[in-house]
């Protein structure tokens, strides 16, 4: 099932990639404060959890959970929690492959991501909205009308603290603080076996490169992740070295097309994701010079990692790269 979702035409994959790039409460339950006080209970007896927009307090942990941005639903399936409703069901099951990380058939699909339905969130009468600060922020103000709102940014620095920060907050709405830490801990036990494995097959330190490949307009065009993204971040805790210095964007990104990789160090093994039906790796640059002649290339050093490796997800996505890697590095 998974293959046939990630069967998407070329032009509909670039659009995805593209979008996913892109920005890649209150209420009478829920209600946002200023208040800069810690800990998980309000004064009042009220769950009071730490968002983009302010603290928001809840009355007690939400039950029927609606998610507008993938990570979000990634991480509340992590806790347990089946989301009411997610946005853009295709695209997460494409994008998202990642061990315990499917989504359940029941979960209602309210639309795009950048243009969710309200009209479906409304009737599913949520008592908790999760949402991306930057993509949400349009109509924040109309799904704080429906329920209470927690926004998170994921791109604060470093990437990697903020996840694990923002899964606890949401833990913490949801009342599964403890399901959190418990996941939270398997990302650091998983690098630091990884790490083990690596050293006995004399590959300690190993210096990679990793990069997402796709389509746009007609062109092969590549984001190699600096160390600014969340997934070098997990990489590195396995004692791997990131072998690309560019220029970022708020995401850790570098976007180049196939000139660009000749600035990638020469000893670096390149670790990549692309789509099934759309890999300009073993597509259109096959036969391309440039490509031919990297070094990682020439020696057999241009390793595919599962498709459905999220780049930019949660802490069950930052498993599945840990084990992609480990699998494509044979260790």
């Amino acid at each position: 099932m998974q293959k046939m979702l990630r069967a998407l035409a070329t032009g509909g994959t670039a659009v995805a990639l593209i979008l996913t790039a892109a920005g890649c409460g209150s209420g009478t339950v829920g209600e946002t404060t200023d208040d800069k006080t810690g800990g998980d209970k309000a004064a009042n007896g009220k769950i009071t959890v730490d968002t983009a927009q302010g603290k928001v307090s809840l009355d007690k942990p939400a039950t029927k959970v609606v998610a507008l941005e993938w990570t979000y639903t990634e991480e509340l399936v992590a806790l347990g929690v089946t989301p009411a409703g997610n946005a853009d069901n295709k695209g997460y099951s494409t994008w998202i492959t990642a061990k315990g990380a499917g989504l359940p058939d029941k979960v209602t699909d309210v639309g795009d991501r950048n243009e969710p339905s309200l009209e479906k969130i409304r009737a599913l009468q949520p008592d908790l909205i999760v949402i991306d600060n930057d993509r949400s922020k349009a109509n924040l103000k109309q799904l704080q009308a429906i329920a209470p709102v927690l926004s998170f940014t994921y791109t604060t620095k470093p990437q990697l603290e903020t996840m694990k920060k923002n899964f606890g907050e949401l833990a913490k709405a949801v009342g599964k603080e403890d399901k959190a830490a418990e996941v939270t801990q398997q990302i650091d036990t998983k690098a630091a076996d990884l790490k083990a494995r690596l050293d006995k097959a004399g590959k300690g330190g190993l210096k990679y490169a990793l990069a997402q490949g796709f389509t746009a307009n007609g062109t092969a065009s590549i984001r190699m992740l600096t160390d600014d993204a969340i997934a070098p971040q997990v990489l590195n805790l396995a004692g791997l070295k990131n072998g690309w210095k560019g220029q970022s964007d708020a995401w850790g990104m570098t976007t180049v097309g196939v000139e660009g990789l000749t600035k990638a160090d020469k000893d670096a093994t390149f670790l990549y994701v692309a789509a099934d039906n759309d890999n300009p790796f073993t597509g259109d640059l096959k036969d391309n010079a440039v490509w031919k002649g990297l070094e990682f290339v020439k020696k057999d050093k241009a390793l595919p990692l599962d498709p459905g490796t999220w780049l930019f997800g949660g802490p069950l996505s930052a498993l599945h790269i840990l084990d992609e890697t480990g699998k494509a590095l044979k260790v």
